[in-house]
């Protein structure tokens, strides 16, 4: 199927809008005063939440199947365990150590209050569904359409996701595209994006509670680094 009016529109929001205004963002969050953790919790939900809604608006005008009947094979419910518990080993040491150098950006993934470590719950199950169908679902779908290429359509797609995480960092962006290949991988191999979405969840969640602990062991500020206009509401 050729790629339609909303199909071009969403590529151009999420494949070129979108990651400008994360790299713009990068440089004034790491200037600027921060904000309120729990708002900032608040604010990127409500975001997650409208992106996700617009992808299956886009998904719908394109004729793009995002839900088919659930039916993983076993081999791939075992990949995603594998890459879930791979990804969160891999990870474990330079969340740890984000936290003992100070990163300031550390303040924005470690919920401390149980209100913020509710509302990460809340974060982590929208942007972890969100994502996979905004990415591995209609942007990936679309791409395929004007390449033909599914690794050509995968690896672009993985890149834009990247790079619309490089408020988190640039190191942090680079691994975010790796696992955009991994979800997309499981996507594949489980035939729809329920795996994925349900490892993006899990990992999200885990990296929450990991900022946070580490925060709490090695006495990161509550407030953030160089001072917030309130991290504990």
């Amino acid at each position: 199927m050729p790629v339609g009016p909303w199909g071009w529109a969403h590529l151009l929001g999420f494949g070129v809008l979108l990651p400008y205004a994360a790299y713009r963002s990068a440089a004034r969050l790491e200037r600027g005063p921060l904000p309120p953790r729990a708002r900032h919790f608040q604010v990127v939900l409500v975001q997650q939440a409208v992106f996700a809604a617009v992808s299956l608006a886009v998904a719908r005008a394109e004729g793009i199947a995002l839900f088919p009947e659930p039916a993983i094979p076993s081999t791939a419910l075992a990949l995603g365990l594998v890459g879930l518990l791979g990804s969160l080993a891999l990870m474990h040491r330079f969340w740890r150590q984000t936290v003992e150098q100070r990163a300031r950006l550390a303040y924005f993934f470690m919920p401390r209050t149980a209100r913020e470590k509710r509302l990460w719950a809340g974060l982590a199950l929208v942007a972890g569904i969100g994502e996979e169908l905004t990415y591995r679902g209609v942007m990936y779908t679309l791409l395929l359409r004007l390449t033909g290429t599914p690794a050509g359509a995968a690896l672009a797609s993985a890149a834009v996701f990247g790079i619309s995480h490089s408020v988190q960092g640039w190191g942090s962006a680079l691994a975010t595209v790796a696992f955009g290949l991994g979800f997309q991988g499981l996507a594949l191999v489980s035939g729809s994006l329920y795996l994925p979405m349900a490892v993006h969840v899990c990992y999200d969640l885990a990296a929450g509670l990991a900022y946070a602990r580490y925060g709490e062991k090695f006495g990161y500020p509550a407030g953030g680094v160089g001072g917030a206009a309130g991290g504990e509401e």
